[in-house]
């Protein structure tokens, strides 16, 4: 497999896959790749690599650690594929996946994940975005990614974390309100600073 492209590094902000069902196209290649098409699951891979990339590199922060999860969550999407069952769109049950697979590493190496950063911004408002981040809840980081970064739905959110919609909206609001304070915060300390 090859490796996700360069564009997709940063605090990139990507439109996320859609919760239609899975298009006839693509079912046709998830049934090849269950048959053992290893070409098929290639071409699934080449289709959502970049995105399952992003997400991976908001969750932990670090390219060499994405690359990982990235491998890991399609490992584990070859294993699983004989149980997707294409009620929701193949890159939200990817993203599922990552999301598990990116929380599986934070608890093996209880270390807090943060998001990449978007190509346009300055390096200093990256790695402020990023610390703040890094302060959160990994609750609130996860939807604050899947929502800006991913551009998911609430939705797909729901779908993806396997929560109720009123969970997502609240727990969104409250990742809001948390990220503001703490980047309000490290504002003024970095005033105080100078």
């Amino acid at each position: 497999m090859t490796s996700p492209s360069s564009a997709t590094e940063g605090l990139r902000l990507t439109r996320g896959v859609s919760a239609k069902a899975v298009s006839e196209e693509e079912a046709a290649l998830i049934a090849r790749a269950r048959r053992g098409d290893a070409g098929a699951f290639e071409e699934l891979y080449r289709r959502h690599r970049d995105q399952v990339y992003t997400l991976c590199l908001n969750l932990c922060g670090n390219r060499e650690d994405a690359q990982d999860l990235l491998q890991e969550t399609f490992v584990h999407a070859y294993r699983g594929l004989r149980g997707f069952a294409g009620r929701s769109a193949f890159g939200t049950w990817l993203y599922r996946i990552a999301v598990n697979v990116c929380a599986a590493a934070r608890r093996r190496a209880r270390t807090a994940p943060t998001p990449a950063s978007d190509p346009g911004a300055d390096a200093a408002t990256i790695e402020r975005v990023r610390d703040v981040l890094m302060r959160l809840r990994p609750a609130h980081r996860a939807v604050l990614v899947l929502r800006y970064s991913q551009g998911l739905s609430y939705n797909e959110i729901a779908e993806c974390l396997q929560w109720s919609l009123s969970r997502v909206k609240v727990t969104i609001h409250r990742a809001k309100r948390a990220f503001k304070d703490a980047y309000l915060k490290a504002d003024s300390a970095e005033e105080i600073g100078r």
